[in-house]
Parts: C-alpha cells; sequence; structure tokens
C-alpha cells in the first residue's frame, strides 16, 4: 500500500508511504506513521500530530497496480485551523501625498477566514469607516497626509483567535508651520527672558533655523532669507526642539526660540525657517512679533534673576548718612576759606 497527499496550500504532492516505511515528515521530530493491522487487510496512516499544511486530498493505492488499474481511494483531509496572515501582504511602505497605493492582506486557515482593515489609533480609514470588513485588498486614492499612520489587518474564523499583521504607511507630505501665539510681549531691562514657540509639521522631518527680521518686510513662503539675520544658539539665543505628545500632534517638532535678557534691541519679528532635506526642495516661512510690555511677564526668567525686578542703581541709608556728612563737609571747608 501506497500513501500520497496532494496538499492544496502550495499545490505539492508527497508520496509519503509505502507499507510501514515512511518517507515524509520525518524531520525535525517524526510525526507520522504507517501501520498494518495484524491479521487483517487494514492499513493505516497517522498522522501525530496534525498540521495545517496537511490540508488536501489523501490516496489510498495498491502499490503494485498504479493508476490505470483504478484500485485506489481517495479522500478529503480537511484541517481546521486558526488564520495566519503570509509574508508576501503588504509590508511598511513610504509615499507622495496625492499617489494611489494599495495596501493587500493575504490570510490562510480553515475555515477561509474573513480580512478586516483597521487603523491602530481606531481613526476612520481613508473612505470614513472605521472598518472594512471582507476585502483582502484595501484601496487608497489621492493618499492624504492624514492617512498615515499603522494600518492593521485582522484576519479570523471560527478557531483559534485569529491573526493581525500589521504595517505603516507614511505620507511624505512639504513642511508647513503653526505658531500659536504670532505676538508676544516683554518688558526690556529687567533680566528677563522670553520664548517664542512653532510647531513644524512635515515628513520626512525638515530642518529647522530662526533669523531676525531687521529689514522690516513683509514674509512670506517665497521670499529669500538671505535678507534675515540668522539666529545661533549662543549667550544671547538658545533654539531647542521637541516631539510633542501625540495627543497634540504627530509627524512634527516643536521649535523654541528663547532670546536672553531682552533689550530694546530685541524686539521685532523673528522668523522660522523649514526646509525639505530631499529634492525638490520645499520652504516654510513663520513669524513671531515680540513687542514691549510696561510691566514683566515671567515666562522664563535669567538663572542669576529672582522674580521680574528691572535693574536700578539703589542707594541704602547709611551711603546716604555719608554722602550728606561729606557734603556738609564741603559746604563748612569753603566758608572758612572765605
Amino acid at each position: 500500500v501506497s500513501w500520497e497527499l496532494h496538499r492544496f496550500n502550495d499545490q505539492k504532492k508527497f508520496f509519503l508511504a509505502t507499507d510501514d516505511q515512511v518517507f515524509q515528515f520525518s524531520q525535525p521530530t517524526r510525526r507520522l506513521y504507517a501501520e498494518h493491522a495484524i491479521d487483517s487487510s487494514d492499513w493505516y496512516l497517522i498522522f501525530d500530530p496534525l498540521d495545517r499544511e496537511d490540508y488536501g486530498d489523501l490516496t489510498c493505492m495498491l502499490a503494485d497496480t498504479g493508476y490505470n488499474n483504478s484500485i485506489y481511494l481517495r479522500r478529503r483531509l480537511i484541517v481546521y485551523s486558526e488564520p495566519f496572515v503570509v509574508q508576501s501582504s503588504t509590508k511598511d511602505i513610504e509615499v507622495n501625498e496625492g499617489d494611489n497605493i494599495l495596501l493587500k492582506c493575504f490570510a490562510q486557515g480553515l475555515p477561509p477566514p474573513q480580512i478586516q482593515w483597521m487603523k491602530a489609533d481606531a481613526s476612520p480609514l481613508p473612505d470614513g469607516n472605521i472598518r472594512a470588513i471582507g476585502a483582502v485588498e484595501l484601496p487608497i486614492n489621492d493618499i492624504r497626509k492624514q492617512d498615515r499612520g499603522i494600518y492593521k489587518c485582522l484576519a479570523i474564523n471560527l478557531v483559534g483567535y485569529g491573526d493581525i499583521w500589521t504595517l505603516k504607511v507614511n505620507v511624505k507630505f512639504p513642511p508647513y508651520i503653526r505658531c500659536p501665539y504670532p505676538m508676544v510681549g516683554q518688558a526690556i531691562n529687567f533680566l528677563v527672558d522670553i520664548y517664542v514657540e512653532c510647531y513644524v509639521h512635515g515628513y520626512p522631518a525638515p530642518r529647522i533655523s530662526w533669523y531676525k527680521n531687521d529689514y522690516g518686510g513683509q514674509i512670506s513662503d517665497t521670499m529669500s532669507v538671505d535678507v534675515l539675520r540668522p539666529i545661533w544658539n549662543s549667550y544671547k539665543y538658545k533654539i531647542e526642539a521637541t516631539i510633542p505628545e501625540p495627543n497634540i500632534c504627530t509627524d512634527c517638532i516643536l521649535s523654541r526660540l528663547t532670546v536672553i535678557n531682552v533689550l530694546a534691541s530685541d524686539l521685532g519679528s523673528y522668523v522660522i525657517n523649514a526646509t525639505t532635506n530631499d529634492k525638490p526642495y520645499r520652504t516654510a516661512l513663520a513669524s513671531v512679533f515680540v513687542f514691549e510690555t510696561p510691566e514683566c511677564q515671567q515666562f522664563i526668567t535669567h538663572r542669576n534673576n529672582i522674580g521680574c525686578k528691572r535693574l536700578r542703581f539703589t542707594t541704602n541709608r547709611a551711603s546716604l548718612t555719608i554722602c550728606q556728612s561729606i557734603l556738609l563737609l564741603f559746604v563748612i571747608l569753603t566758608v572758612d576759606l572765605i
């Protein structure tokens, strides 16, 4: 007796055994056995354990006849298995804003799994629905920056807990800038600082630079920054960049410029510039205006300053008494000389 398996998952055919001699599935651990009942004409093929890949047509055939004499028995070996997503599904991708893409999720299992698409953060899919059910492919046409994120493919059937395939979709888009407070005030000559903040959006992350607009012209994305005075980290300026919390924004950078010890010359317009690192270069500009206030605004103070105190010359009572005594002595000497 010979045994043959026509496996459905990969359409391969295996000669499993002849009589009690097994040819397949012995490595790394044997899981196939062929046995013959004593004093009987019955033959048994035992799978221990049964694998999901064993799903297919199993044929028992008399070894000395072949198919031509039609002495064989064929049965469908059905293996109920929980779903799993195969590696040929779409992996992480990076596209340009406006592109059309097609996400694919291929799953195996029996009964055939149902496919569901969703975003990991539970935000709506590009079509406005929270989930897309039953489709192996998820098309996204004219993709926008808000469509970026982590997508999940869930394969489920009546067996097991299902399988999840995740992939990240990155969307390249040009930078743009949002400054929450376009005008910020501070008193001068108080030994206090002032900071201005802007959120810079863009993917990949753009290069960020700050300038002082000393020439007074209008700011627009088409202007050249060559007419502006560049700002660097120094005794006068401090530039910082942090990643905000995801609930504030994603794919953005919080850029903060601190002006140390604000003086009258520090008032005016400050310009932030964001430029892409890849060609074609794209640029975004925004400005924040710093004006004088009559009272000190306690934003960030100099490390040597306690509170908002104006710099001024003071004279204590002892010094005043000494000055008065010196003046009186001068008057007396003058009278005597006369």
